[in-house]
């Protein structure tokens, strides 16, 4: 039975989902989408938007009519416990990939930009800690956090169009619809992944207090970062053009080194918008490590995920420092998401919904016979 207090709104449910998608998935997506489609990019993420929809509207769906449990509970009794067992393993290994690939991100970016001559093995060492004391207080603490997070983060995402509002050229987003198909099917699975960080409501939907008005929550957190990703594509290609954009690793942190406020009233805003990225990493990190130590818990039918957030710490830092750059970093997550996350997104609900339709249909034509 899951703890009375450790319940989360589907509100909240909804902020951790945001949290999670866009933490590290924002930085590189302008850069991803026109090297696809170059100034059609937008088409990209509209498709992959509209995908990434259908799969959460199927996985609330599944997760809907088994309230109170985990994927790793309910997929015992729909495809027996060594093969619920063994998908749970591969779930937890795509967290565990994930975590290391965002806290590494986090890592090269700090370095980059605030502790040039920091080890990045301390930045993560320290990151991993911080964040595993939230992931230890529980999912209420997390969800919590994160309502507190979103329109910290959100609103100045949309507040920075206005302040860059003289540097914007639209002539950058032409031409218009010049796009092959094949470039656009060749796009399509890498932008999809974008908006890798949803399943997690695999997981956390076990905790939801009210869980009727989840799947519209959920559906609303889709949309907004849907808006969020055009909203960045098209202020970056204004800004930056093109083939500059090609050539920037983030070009969404680069959009800050061009932000001026009118009187200079605030010289350093890149130690603002860095300041709110790390808190946006933090509240993407929690879920995803809370999450891992969630599933290695119910692996072993126990009720207290806490005892295995910190021995994961050593998983996750070896894990990051895998890769020998960021060019490498960025190969493994898409070759890890391509393979786990098609498993973990698609496959496995989809698996789990129609064996839970057939199980449905058989106890009705049991009833009847009988």
């Amino acid at each position: 039975m899951m703890k009375i207090d450790n319940k989360i709104t589907s509100g909240q449910l909804m902020a951790i989902i945001v949290n999670t998608i866009i933490g590290v998935g924002i930085l590189s997506l302008p850069r991803d989408l026109v090297e696809a489609l170059k100034t059609d990019g937008w088409i990209l993420v509209l498709i992959s938007g509209l995908l990434a929809i259908g799969s959460v509207t199927l996985i609330t769906i599944l997760v809907m009519k088994y309230p109170g449990k985990t994927v790793t509970e309910f997929g015992r009794n729909l495809i027996t416990t060594p093969i619920s067992d063994f998908c749970s393993i591969l779930f937890l290994i795509y967290l565990l990939i994930f975590s290391a690939f965002v806290v590494r991100i986090f890592g090269e970016i700090v370095k980059m930009y605030l502790l040039r001559n920091t080890p990045i093995e301390f930045i993560i060492i320290t990151m991993l800690i911080t964040v595993a004391y939230i992931a230890r207080a529980g999912i209420e603490a997390i969800g919590k956090f994160c309502v507190l997070v979103l329109p910290i983060v959100v609103i100045p995402i949309f507040f920075m169009g206005f302040v860059l509002l003289p540097e914007l050229d639209f002539s950058n987003l032409l031409p218009v619809f010049k796009f092959k198909i094949t470039d656009l099917l060749k796009g399509i699975p890498s932008t999809v992944f974008s908006f890798a960080g949803f399943e997690v409501i695999l997981l956390f939907n076990a905790f939801v207090e009210r869980p009727k008005k989840t799947l519209k929550y959920n559906l609303i957190g889709m949309v907004l970062i849907i808006f969020v990703y055009l909203f960045v594509f098209l202020i970056s290609v204004m800004v930056f053009g093109v083939i500059e954009t090609t050539h920037l690793i983030w070009p969404s942190m680069s959009l800050m080194e061009v932000i001026q406020f009118p009187g200079a009233f605030l010289e350093n805003v890149q130690g603002v918008v860095m300041a709110q990225w790390v808190v946006l990493v933090f509240s993407t990190l929690a879920p995803l490590i809370y999450g891992s130590a969630l599933i290695f818990d119910k692996l072993f039918r126990g009720n207290e995920h806490k005892y295995y957030v910190f021995p994961l710490m050593p998983i996750i830092f070896v894990l990051a420092l895998v890769p020998d750059n960021i060019a490498t970093a960025y190969d493994y997550i898409g070759k890890s998401t391509n393979i786990l996350g098609t498993f973990v997104i698609l496959v496995l609900p989809l698996l789990l919904l129609v064996v839970s339709l057939f199980k449905k249909n058989n106890k009705k034509g049991a009833v009847k016979n009988g």
